[in-house]
């Protein structure tokens, strides 16, 4: 699964978008960030409704959904900004939004030694490069930017070595990480899992340091389809365990 997952990205790098099965008008069709892709595929490969999924970045997504340039019954983000422009231009009511699960931030290595829980590599300044999603841009690149200010995590040396590396979106970090272009960087755990199990290694970063980041499920429009896909994946226990064993976590987590 995660080998897909590096596919999905290359093809979003060069493309932006990636549909997993061919869209009908009579099925319903789930738009999702690269994020959950392993989760989503896993519910629907048992799921007892039928539905098409797409991966694209928020702003592919969006204008989906906002200009009708694609077909997204369901919408699942990262992006706060996302329902809030929908709501905004008057495409759903708040009432078509609710909060789904959290990712959790971690520190990633593609070196399965360099981090095991800990910083000590950077408390040690032996820490050679970073990489930090933009901070403007995207939830995880703000509470990155949240990490990186405290006390307790000392990346001065990085900046005086002009050693932090920035990109717009996690997962153009994690291609570089995986790839062994930068040495650590910040991603939520979903990209790092395979088979259930996480790769390489990494820092767990205590949920105290940073701003949660919620993925919200998002529905589109009235019609009884949607509606039924809408409140199964969300409100299905064996749904949201396929996003805890890609490396989700529940809200009251």
């Amino acid at each position: 699964m995660q080998n897909r997952i590096i596919k999905l990205i290359g093809l979003l790098i060069l493309s932006t978008s990636f549909t997993s099965v061919q869209a009908t008008d009579d099925i319903p069709e789930v738009c999702g960030v690269p994020q959950v892709y392993s989760a989503l595929e896993g519910v629907r490969e048992y799921s007892e409704i039928t539905f098409n999924s797409y991966f694209g970045t928020m702003q592919d997504i969006e204008s989906r959904a906002i200009y009708y340039r694609g077909k997204c019954n369901v919408i699942i983000t990262n992006e706060e900004r996302l329902p809030a422009n929908l709501i905004k231009e008057g495409k759903i009511t708040q009432n078509s939004v609710a909060r789904l699960v959290k990712a959790p931030l971690i520190l990633w290595s593609n070196n399965r030694f360099l981090l095991k829980d800990n910083i000590n590599v950077i408390v040690k300044k032996k820490l050679k490069s970073l990489a930090i999603p933009k901070d403007s841009l995207t939830t995880v690149g703000f509470a990155a930017t949240e990490v990186v200010k405290r006390k307790d995590f000392p990346s001065e040396y990085l900046k005086k070595k002009n050693s932090i590396y920035r990109a717009e979106h996690e997962y153009q970090i994690y291609s570089l990480l995986k790839n062994n272009n930068i040495q650590t960087g910040f991603i939520t755990k979903p990209l790092i899992m395979k088979n259930g199990e996480a790769t390489g290694s990494y820092w767990y970063i205590p949920h105290e340091y940073y701003s949660p980041i919620y993925y919200y499920i998002i529905s589109t429009d009235k019609s009884d389809k949607t509606q039924e896909l809408y409140n199964y994946i969300r409100g299905n226990k064996k749904n949201l365990a396929e996003f805890y064993s890609a490396g989700f976590e529940a809200l009251n987590n």
